[in-house]
């Protein structure tokens, strides 16, 4: 028996120092990132993988954008590294001019997490996890542990968020079980702000909640444009643009010129929309939101 505990013994004390020689070599591999957007070259009208072997890799399983805090200075994703379960939020952030190495952050529940939102003053972190949707507190340098969003906002079924404006209001999906067809089991709908506290949701109009699929959304905070996720036949997922008009209208969605594209979200000074698809996290210029802006609403 004693042969037996020191050769498992030893074993165990391999394992860790092998453990801890790969991670020294990864952290020795890691590339010295500078500046906005991690130093990486700034993409035209063609999409292209944002950070290849960095938030983009081949060992991950990515399912959002890449999320910029309003001062650029943090990133967040939702990644199902491989060989685990569920997905999970990752982040980076810039050190004195450097990016430091990602890593999951410290409020991931025990589930799915994903679609990280932040507040437009960035002093709070929204995000879904387990199918209700939670925030984070910014409290210095770090954040506070996850609260659960509102009752009025979570239910039984599955909540996600979408997008956060400027006065508070919370854009989200909510899965409805009673829905003919599967498809179209997701429906967009808005709380807003009144007297501090979330109203009672309202779901959004026939623009956005149309008879094909909508799985996502992004406003801008000022609520002046909307990117909606539209998918066809359980396949083809593809990007419109619908511009505000007065406090409830809409205009006419305009697709985008991207091929294939899930989790739409543009960056907070509006140069760029990142997107994931099959295989990478994408961004590509927005410039488009301006070009295709109808003339009587510039």
């Amino acid at each position: 028996m004693k042969t037996k505990s020191i050769i498992v013994v030893i074993f165990l004390i391999t394992s860790f120092i092998e453990c801890n020689a790969q991670n020294e070599k990864n952290e020795a591999n890691f590339p010295e990132l500078k500046g906005p957007y991690l130093g990486q070259k700034p993409p035209g009208q063609t999409p292209e993988v944002f950070a290849p072997g960095v938030i983009s890799r081949d060992d991950y399983f990515e399912h959002s954008a890449a999320v910029f805090s309003p001062d650029l200075s943090e990133v967040y994703w939702s990644v199902k590294p491989d060989g685990e379960r569920y997905f999970k939020i990752y982040f980076m952030k810039m050190i004195n001019g450097i990016w430091a190495k990602q890593q999951p952050v410290s409020f991931n529940g025990a589930k799915d997490n994903g679609n990280p939102t932040f507040s437009s003053d960035g002093k709070k972190l929204f995000f879904d996890s387990g199918g209700d949707i939670f925030f984070v507190k910014k409290e210095g340098d770090t954040w506070t542990k996850a609260i659960k969003i509102s009752s009025v906002i979570n239910t039984t079924v599955t909540e996600s968020v979408q997008s956060i404006t400027e006065n508070g209001s919370i854009y989200f999906s909510r899965f409805n079980p009673n829905a003919k067809i599967r498809g179209n089991a997701h429906d967009m709908y808005v709380s807003k702000v009144v007297n501090g506290k979330y109203s009672k949701p309202e779901k959004l109009d026939e623009n956005i909640n149309s008879i094909e699929q909508e799985y996502a959304i992004f406003l801008a905070p000022n609520e002046r444009y909307m990117i909606i996720e539209e998918t066809k036949d359980n396949r083809l997922c593809e990007f419109y643009i619908s511009y505000k008009m007065t406090e409830n209208n809409w205009s006419k969605r305009m697709l985008l010129p991207i091929a294939w594209g899930r989790f739409p979200s543009v960056s907070p000074d509006e140069k760029y929309l990142f997107f994931m698809t099959r295989d990478a996290i994408y961004w590509i210029d927005a410039k488009f939101i301006e070009e295709l802006k109808p003339k009587d609403l510039r």
